[in-house]
């Protein structure tokens, strides 16, 4: 087994935002880019824009992890505004698909999470509905109160890891 794999890179580690290798030093790790990267995208810029460009980076990377989707965007128009467009495409490039592979959608109105999910055929992820409280089931969508919010993101970490969707705040990534 690589050191890639191991558990504790996988607790620890993030991913590099250019090239998707792990990052597995602390420098690395703070401005979410591997050294090969933050070399080859270091073109002559000043350490003011450098600096601001590694936290822009970083939060890209948290982001990333968090599965906002959005908030990447967002990040990368900023990284580009500072004059690192191949930085910012790079960012962007990553998440090129999200938005055609929602496979989750998430709405909320009058107090509830509209949900509606690919079907799986367990009876552990039918329970997993059932056993959210003040649960509706109505025209293949899981109608939950606001409240049941934690369970819901639960469930979908539990059947759903690595699976986009969309809700109220926009695109999103599951977490593994």
């Amino acid at each position: 087994m690589s050191y890639t794999e191991s558990k504790q890179c996988k607790l620890l580690a993030t991913n590099c935002c250019i090239c998707g290798r792990p990052l597995v030093d602390a420098i690395s790790v703070s401005v979410g880019m591997g050294p090969d990267c933050r070399d080859d995208y270091n073109a002559g810029i000043s350490t003011e824009i450098q600096t601001k460009c590694n936290q822009l980076t970083c939060l890209a990377a948290i982001a990333a992890q968090k599965g906002d989707i959005e908030s990447i965007y967002k990040y990368a128009t900023e990284i580009e505004t500072l004059g690192l467009t191949i930085l910012a495409d790079k960012i962007r490039h990553r998440f090129v698909n999200a938005k055609k592979n929602v496979k989750i959608t998430i709405t909320e109105a009058y107090g509830n999470l509209y949900v509606t999910t690919p079907y799986k055929r367990s009876d552990g992820f039918v329970k997993a509905w059932r056993a959210i409280e003040g649960r509706i089931y109505r025209d293949k969508i899981n109608i939950v109160p606001v409240e049941a919010k934690p369970q819901v993101w639960a469930l979908l970490k539990e059947f759903f890891p690595k699976v986009y969707g969309k809700g109220p705040k926009g695109l999103f990534r599951i977490p593994d």
